[in-house]
């Protein structure tokens, strides 16, 4: 469509326009300037439908062998124009004063991808003050198509640019990569993002242009300078302010918010460092799975403890009843009953299944072993009947975990 947007329709939906009408004057219409793709032109006819005498803009193509242009209007929207229907106009005066080398006022010379900002009004349309990026050269003249923070591509006169220097402290000390920590700190980019954090995914051209996951998890594509990396503060020994050597299975406490999410005061186990950093993956309590900066949590010491089984003296063993009586353990178990179905690791950290099914990975001074049963009468209970193998019982007592009694 003549707004740029490709659209697919029903043959029946399209008829073909009729052939432009017998031969139009020569290229270039009242103009004594010759058409050719980048000219700049006026609509001084209304031939063309559409309303759009007065209007200027930039052929960008011819669209038949009469020399009728394809015209990027000043709004952007690209129209076929009859030839007749408009005017060359003229180049830059050889008079005019004398500009600098392809740089505006700038400092940096102007090339594709270079940063600009319209500093002058010669181009039509009223867009000085506004910024943009060089797309390409439409000329031997240098005079660059910028692309503008609204997405408008618009052929300007080189003088009515100058290349924007880099903003200051778009260098941070650490180059970007894949994965480096971002500030948004400008607004060229559209949607408002200024202040905004996030984490280079991907580089989107040779630029060094960037797409960023932003805290909220929203991707979004950068131009460089709208974003500065973020330089960690010198943070203490993996573990913050714990004694404790990290390592995959520590248990840690989450004691700084330099990463999103408010997580402070939470507590969990890493499951895995993440970079050369020690920056490291901790599964949380709740079962998140959340990437840490290492001044952001802290190693749990664990205090001395009693021989296994807590203030038991049984010792603890693979189908030991226990009972929950501390709470280092994440879950909020106290008070809880099992039954021992393994040791985790050399400490003697035992694993419990509770009454409800439930399995849990246990710190070992958080249980106590229960004392074993007290001498039963022989089979059959209270009841006279010997037992065996199909006979029909009732649960009498409440020794055995679970609440059956009655049962």
């Amino acid at each position: 469509l003549e707004s740029g947007q490709l659209v697919s329709f029903y043959k029946d939906d399209v008829k073909a326009l009729p052939d432009l009408p017998a031969p139009l004057p020569s290229p270039g219409g009242l103009g004594v300037v010759a058409l050719k793709v980048g000219s700049k032109v006026e609509i001084i006819g209304s031939l063309t439908p559409g309303g759009h005498k007065g209007k200027k803009g930039e052929i960008t193509r011819f669209i038949d062998a009469n020399n009728n242009p394809e015209v990027r209007l000043e709004s952007g929207q690209l129209v076929s124009i009859y030839k007749d229907d408009v005017k060359a106009l003229p180049d830059l005066p050889a008079s005019a004063s004398p500009l600098p080398p392809p740089v505006g006022l700038g400092s940096e010379p102007l090339k594709v991808g270079s940063k600009v900002e319209i500093i002058g009004s010669k181009t039509p349309g009223g867009h000085k003050g506004k910024n943009g990026e060089i797309t390409r050269f439409v000329d031997a003249g240098n005079n660059p198509e910028v692309k503008l923070e609204s997405g408008q591509l618009v052929s300007f006169y080189k003088d009515d640019v100058r290349a924007v220097s880099p903003l200051p402290g778009l260098a941070a000390s650490a180059a970007l990569t894949i994965g480096s920590k971002v500030e948004i700190i400008g607004s060229k980019t559209p949607g408002g993002h200024l202040g905004k954090k996030g984490e280079i995914t991907r580089f989107i051209d040779a630029n060094n242009n960037a797409e960023v996951k932003l805290e909220s998890g929203q991707l979004v594509s950068f131009y460089k300078d709208d974003f500065k990396g973020v330089v960690a503060s010198p943070l203490p020994p993996p573990g913050g302010l714990g004694s404790a050597e990290l390592k995959v299975g520590s248990k840690v406490e989450i004691i700084g918010s330099k990463t999103p999410g408010g997580h402070l005061g939470k507590q969990g186990e890493i499951t895995r460092f993440i970079d050369a950093n020690n920056n490291a993956e901790v599964k949380l309590e709740s079962g998140q799975l959340v990437s840490f900066y290492k001044d952001d949590f802290k190693g749990v010491v664990a205090s001395p403890l009693p021989p296994p089984g807590g203030l038991e003296s049984a010792e603890l063993k693979v189908g030991s009843k226990v009972e929950i009586i501390g709470s280092k353990t994440p879950g909020g178990h106290l008070g809880k009953k099992g039954e021992i179905t393994r040791f985790i690791d050399a400490s003697h950290n035992p694993e419990v299944r509770l009454e409800s099914g439930q399995l849990v990975s246990v710190y070992k001074d958080d249980v106590k072993a229960l004392p074993s049963a007290s001498p039963l009468p022989p089979p059959g209970g209270l009841g006279s009947a010997v037992l065996k193998i199909g006979s029909k019982v009732e649960i009498v007592g409440s020794k055995t975990p679970g609440g059956h009694k009655g049962k």
